[in-house]
């Protein structure tokens, strides 16, 4: 039988950024060889486990009867506190109405971009950037417009980006600290004054590393400008800040009136976010907050030891991200394109990294590299990885 798919479906491909750990688990299961997983986007190990007093909260939730449906934007005792705590620099004078909570980053980039775009709108893409982004802005047949990041230090080239704005252009997406090469955008302001000449573009700010961030330095966004403060819709997660990957649990922040049709949109979609899973992020932002500080001092050492490790390498250079868990380095010096390099270390040195293609066109000469994993798992990659290059 052939299925007729919606046309607005043709895009549809897996993820790209797993390419390689599809890869990578069909190895192990067909050789039993041991595969180093630099390419996963997630903790790994025993250096990362849920905080003990997150998990008993679940648990505790559970008992107390908090697995019915809670039709609407979140508890409020989560949101009350994400307005007022939370957000109180990010973007001061929340309220908890323009707080929604959603089924990790991901659900709300969806959300907003099916909410906001329509067929023949302009938005405008950093490159490189987070290809899952752009696969809802293409299904609302919106135009993606890629700006490239300078390759130097990965910030905005702020005349490109002024210059390829238009009166068709809805939405510009920030991504700070970035995904994939983990830097901070360093000119919040800058880009701000190139938004607020244009009365009808709006910001996503995607943060979802906003509290890994390293070397005593601070978390900056655009939404703490007063000017941009209902002109932007911050995303976040429970996922990076308190190893809640699979939990799935986010947060957008925006003006009230687009926060009642997301949450619309989420009523008539998911329903609501679990319950249980609520009261146990509302445990991890309002319980002790030790477990966050010591394990962003870990990656920090992680961090450390995977730079210096991949400047080690011959053809390799890496500069030092101030942000998130990723690495990435440049393997021009290696005479291999990005694919050619991911998919053949992999395959001879069981190492698994990601292509910086997968991320758009500038990460060509580039791969992902994660350092969320245990000391021995750097220490053994690096040397595999030595060895596949002499």
């Amino acid at each position: 039988m052939k299925y007729n798919f919606s046309k607005r479906t043709d895009h549809f491909t897996l993820p790209k950024q797993w390419d390689s750990m599809r890869v990578a688990k069909k190895l192990e299961k067909e050789t039993g060889k041991k595969i180093i997983h630099f390419e996963k986007g997630d903790y790994q190990g025993s250096d990362f486990e849920t905080p003990a007093h997150i998990l008993k909260a679940t648990v505790d939730a559970l008992e107390a009867g908090y697995v019915r449906y809670d039709p609407g934007p979140g508890l409020p005792e989560l949101r009350e506190h994400i307005a007022h705590e939370v957000m109180k620099d990010r973007r001061p004078g929340t309220k908890p109405e323009e707080v929604i909570i959603c089924a990790g980053a991901k659900n709300a980039l969806t959300m907003t971009l099916l909410t906001l775009l329509e067929d023949g709108d302009h938005v405008i893409f950093p490159n490189p950037g987070y290809p899952p982004d752009e696969v809802w802005a293409k299904y609302a047949n919106a135009k993606i417009d890629h700006t490239p990041l300078n390759q130097a230090d990965w910030q905005y080239d702020l005349d490109k980006l002024d210059a390829m704005i238009t009166d068709k252009t809805k939405l510009l997406i920030i991504n700070t600290p970035q995904r994939p090469n983990g830097q901070i955008v360093e000119n919040p302001e800058a880009i701000a004054e190139i938004v607020l000449k244009h009365p009808n573009l709006l910001v996503i700010t995607d943060e979802i590393f906003s509290q890994v961030i390293y070397d005593g330095k601070k978390h900056k966004t655009i939404s703490s400008i007063p000017e941009m403060k209902d002109r932007c819709i911050v995303i976040d997660t429970w996922s990076k800040t308190y190893a809640m990957t699979g939990w799935r649990i986010g947060f957008a922040v925006a003006n009230e009136e687009i926060i009642t049709k997301l949450s619309i949109f989420l009523q008539d979609s998911i329903t609501n976010v679990a319950a249980f899973i609520q009261r146990a992020a509302y445990e991890a932002v309002t319980g002790p907050q030790d477990w966050t500080i010591e394990k962003r001092n870990l990656l920090e050492k992680k961090r450390n030891l995977m730079v210096e490790g991949l400047n080690s390498l011959p053809g390799v250079t890496c500069m030092t991200p101030p942000g998130s868990f990723y690495c990435f380095p440049d393997i021009t010096g290696t005479g291999m394109k990005s694919q050619e390099f991911t998919d053949k270390l992999v395959v001879d040195a069981g190492v698994a990294v990601v292509a910086g293609t997968a991320f758009g066109s500038q990460g060509e000469g580039f791969v992902r590299v994660t350092y969320a994993v245990h000391d021995d798992d750097i220490a053994e990659g690096i040397k595999r990885m030595k060895e596949f290059l002499s």
